[in-house]
């Protein structure tokens, strides 16, 4: 009886059980890597709030992506933080709150904030003019909460008298106007004046702290001009022709216009119709001054820039989203019908974002900042200790913000960023570049003198290198030692403070026998008279040995990243590069079984720690690191010949096996054996990569293995089940071969493809491109 009630429930359950295995399988061959045990238990206890204050786009005719991004940054620093046990074992809940870049709202948003349960910290708040609405209408009930306010506002005075709120933006006091004192007096720049917008609170501040800065013995004019109108962009037509008249007559070389990017072009208009063209300092952004101005005024025009450098990415930025699936990293591109500009048709209707775009990346960036402090935020709560109540969790943060991470002494490191505060000011330590505009250029790049914070908070500076890498070839490229070699060429722009010697090539191999970097360096031209190069320039012929740090989880669908790293070899020389523009480039670089798919420049701002082991004081040494990146997509033709290809075959031998007859049963488990060997013994002999985790090829074979051991149970199943003469339940067993298992290849391949990027995956789904494999006209 036993026996025939066994049979009864196999005869009903046997779709159960195909699902089942299906699904069993489709669970294993999943491309998410398999998730390391997690660091903690669940998070116990009453969660703790972290508020973030956020404004949407309004008035442009595309969204910029910010708040996007910062969703998805945050979120997935979310998750990562709860896995790991949350905060102290209290779990950590985010609420974003739009202010919209609406004043009321704004304010609103941080009352709403600061009745959270369990607030740990609040994060964000961009615009000076609303933090000062902000503070006057809540700066009691902030200041007396203790709460760990990181804002986003540049103007320190905003908050001076609350001691729980930061920002993670330099302050126009303690960094723009600094930097831009130390480089008027280096220029040698003797009469300066300023020329600003009345109202807005960031202009105040700087006018205010140039008349307190080193140079204030030079400022000879100071003019703040209103608006024409409410809402217009020009300022008061006579009271900008008096200011100009009162400025050409003190004879100023250099003006500090801080009137806001849009205006600025009819200031600058003004001065050369008035036959006053000093050098400008533009408060504002530089390369959005209109070209037909820029390229006629007969003057350089500089601007400080905290963002990156003309021609040049944020290299942990840029590497995020190469390494992945770039479609994922896009943010940037949402329309906004509510622009003006598409009533006034002002907006591009065919506009398509790009995710390397700068506004794109920019928009990561942002993200990225938010994603930071949040986990600054609980990694300084979470060493208050376990059982610490929530107010000594907020006082930890305030004090690892004030102290572990004080500029000079220590930093935080983000995943795109690291991150120091002034103690005094409270506000994020980062140096602007100086960009310039020169007058025969037309675009902009770094000035030759740029500015490093020392340990002690003083200004030092360093200089501009105009570097070109012109790579020539790349051969011998080595996955598993991770190495390649590489022949280009070096040109430098001469300098008479920095030369070749002072450059290190950080990625260069280093020879065991001369304990020295695996490199034969050609000088073509090293200076003096000639006619057949520039004289200011020098040439080189390098040749050597390159480390590169691979991603194989793609493999051998994978896209690397090949780059020649350049850094100061000293402390005492230390140099930011500026290359050429991209277009100027040479893009020809000979390299085989590789497909160059592009190539960029990107800087990482890097510190060395330094710890006195005598005084225990620490501190930190910056510097900056350069990147020329070549970005080769490997070729996979050989691939597909000679993998998987086979394993296609092996797949459609061992399926079709199934329609011999029943009757050689041992036949068809000897067939389907026998390929699944062929697929082990075809693994074995490909040359294998030294890899942390599975790569797309290793689950294709784990794909084959299992389908063909799949077969093999399902055939050991028939044998059994004809012995018995269950004939229902043998043609279940057919029909989940027949059908299910084609479908569960179909699924599995499906997983393993959505890994890859989405140009590889168009390039497999082209019947082209496997017409043109196999040689088909």
């Amino acid at each position: 009886m036993a026996c025939f009630r066994w049979r009864g429930a196999l005869r009903r359950n046997w779709l159960l059980v195909s699902v089942t295995v299906t699904a069993l399988f489709v669970h294993v061959l999943s491309p998410q890597e398999v998730r390391a045990q997690e660091e903690a238990l669940a998070a116990a206890g009453p969660p703790v709030s972290i508020a973030l204050l956020v404004d949407s786009d309004i008035g442009r005719c595309y969204d910029r992506g910010y708040v996007a991004a910062v969703e998805r940054l945050v979120r997935l620093q979310q998750d990562k933080i709860n896995a790991r046990g949350g905060v102290n074992g209290r779990e950590v809940e985010i609420s974003i709150l739009d202010g919209r870049r609406d004043t009321e709202q704004t304010i609103e948003n941080v009352r709403t904030a600061l009745a959270l349960p369990d607030l740990l910290a609040m994060i964000g708040l961009s615009s000076a003019f609303r933090g000062e609405k902000v503070f006057a209408a809540l700066g009691d009930e902030i200041r007396n909460s203790g709460v760990p306010f990181i804002s986003h506002i540049s103007v320190s005075d905003v908050f001076a008298g609350y001691p729980n709120v930061f920002s993670t933006r330099p302050s126009q006091e303690a960094e723009r106007v600094p930097v831009m004192a130390a480089f008027i007096e280096e220029m040698g720049f003797r009469s300066i004046a300023f020329l600003g917008r009345a109202g807005p609170t960031y202009i105040r501040a700087i006018g205010d702290s140039l008349k307190e800065s080193a140079i204030a013995d030079r400022l000879t004019a100071d003019h703040r001009i209103r608006r024409a109108a409410r809402r217009g962009a020009q300022l008061d037509g006579q009271a900008l022709e008096n200011a100009i008249s009162d400025m050409k007559a003190k004879q100023a070389d250099l003006v500090v216009l801080a009137v806001g990017t849009v205006t600025s072009d009819d200031v600058i208009k003004a001065f050369a119709e008035a036959a006053f063209t000093p050098a400008l300092m533009l408060v504002g952004n530089l390369t959005r001054v209109a070209d037909e101005l820029s390229g006629d005024y007969p003057n350089a025009i500089y601007q400080l820039d905290w963002g990156a450098v003309p021609e040049v990415d944020q290299d942990s930025v840029r590497n995020v989203v190469a390494r992945s699936n770039p479609e994922e990293w896009l943010f940037e591109g949402a329309k906004l019908a509510d622009a003006p500009g598409w009533q006034e048709g002002t907006c591009d209707p065919d506009y398509e974002p790009e995710p390397f775009s700068p506004t794109n990346l920019r928009a990561i960036a942002f993200g990225a900042q938010f994603a930071d402090m949040v986990s600054l935020v609980t990694e300084a709560a979470r060493d208050a200790g376990r059982r610490t109540e929530l107010t000594e969790m907020r006082k930890a943060v305030v004090r690892a913000l004030g102290e572990t991470f004080a500029a000079g002494k220590g930093a935080f490191h983000g995943r795109f960023e690291n991150w120091s505060f002034f103690p005094d000011t409270r506000t994020r330590a980062q140096t602007p570049f100086v960009i310039i505009l020169p007058h025969t250029l037309g675009r902009t790049q770094l000035a030759p003198i740029q500015f490093v914070r020392t340990r002690q908070g003083t200004l030092r500076r360093i200089d501009t290198l105009y570097v070109d890498v012109d790579m020539l070839r790349t051969y011998a490229i080595n996955n598993n030692e991770r190495s390649f070699y590489a022949d280009f060429y070096l040109s430098i722009r001469a300098s008479e403070r920095i030369g070749l010697d002072d450059i290190k090539f950080m990625n260069a191999f280093i020879d065991p026998r001369t304990n020295g970097p695996h490199l034969t360096i050609e000088t073509i031209y090293g200076g003096g008279p000639t006619d057949a190069y520039p004289e200011s320039m020098r040439f080189y012929r390098i040749s050597g040995r390159f480390r590169f740090n691979p991603d194989f989880a793609n493999y051998p669908f994978d896209s690397q990243r090949f780059s020649i790293d350049i850094q100061p070899r000293s402390g005492d020389k230390q140099f930011i590069i500026q290359p050429p523009p991209l277009a100027l480039r040479d893009p020809a670089v000979s390299v085989e079984n590789w497909d160059l798919a592009s190539q960029y420049v990107s800087y990482a701002h890097a510190f060395v720690p330094v710890v006195d082991a005598f005084t225990h004081e620490p501190s930190i040494v910056p510097f900056y690191e350069t990147r020329f990146v070549w970005q080769m997509t490997r070729e996979t033709t050989d691939y597909y010949l000679r993998v998987l290809v086979p394993l296609m075959f092996i797949l459609i031998v061992a399926y079709l096996s199934i329609f011999i007859p029943q009757s050689h049963l041992e036949a068809i488990i000897t067939l389907q054996v026998t390929a699944l060997l062929a697929a082990v013994a075809l693994y074995l002999s490909l040359p294998q990569i030294d890899s942390d985790t599975a790569t797309v090829s290793d689950r294709i074979f784990v794909l084959d293995y299992m389908m063909v051991s799949l077969m093999i149970f399902i055939s050991i199943l028939r044998i059994n089940v004809r012995s018995h003469k269950w004939r229902l339940i043998n043609n279940a067993l057919v029909i989940t071969h027949a059908v299910l298992i084609p479908v569960l290849v179909v699924v599995s391949a499906a997983l393993i493809l959505q890994a890859l990027p989405v140009e590889t995956v168009k390039e497999l789904a082209s019947w082209e491109y496997w017409r043109a494999l196999i040689g088909i006209a």
